[in-house]
């Protein structure tokens, strides 16, 4: 497994990383690994910078941040790369677990 993703891994259980959790969860929001997967192996891979996962109708695909596809999507999840930055986006989804809706989030 990658380095990065790893040590994402085993922070999740740290008291640091548990209380961060504790005070987003107050705004309604979480932690995530933001990640892609090795082409070859399957593996976790770290997104790269400047990378946007993009969801659209349930497919994932991987964005240059500057392209379409993620200026019309709603971001959903963040990192921190020397400022605030957008590493997942979300477009439209299919209604299937009742938690989707069928126009932008």
């Amino acid at each position: 497994m990658n380095e990065i993703v790893e040590k994402a891994q085993q922070a999740i259980a740290t008291p640091e990383v548990q209380e961060m959790l504790k005070k987003l969860s107050e705004y309604g929001l979480g932690v995530f690994m933001p990640h892609m997967h090795d082409p070859e192996t399957g593996d976790f891979a770290p997104l790269p910078s400047g990378i946007v996962a993009v969801e659209d109708n349930l497919q994932v695909s991987f964005h240059h941040a500057s392209e379409p596809e993620v200026s019309n999507a709603r971001p959903v999840g963040w990192v921190w790369d020397n400022s605030s930055q957008t590493a997942m986006a979300c477009t439209t989804c299919m209604e299937y677990s009742g938690r989707h809706s069928k126009t932008n989030h």
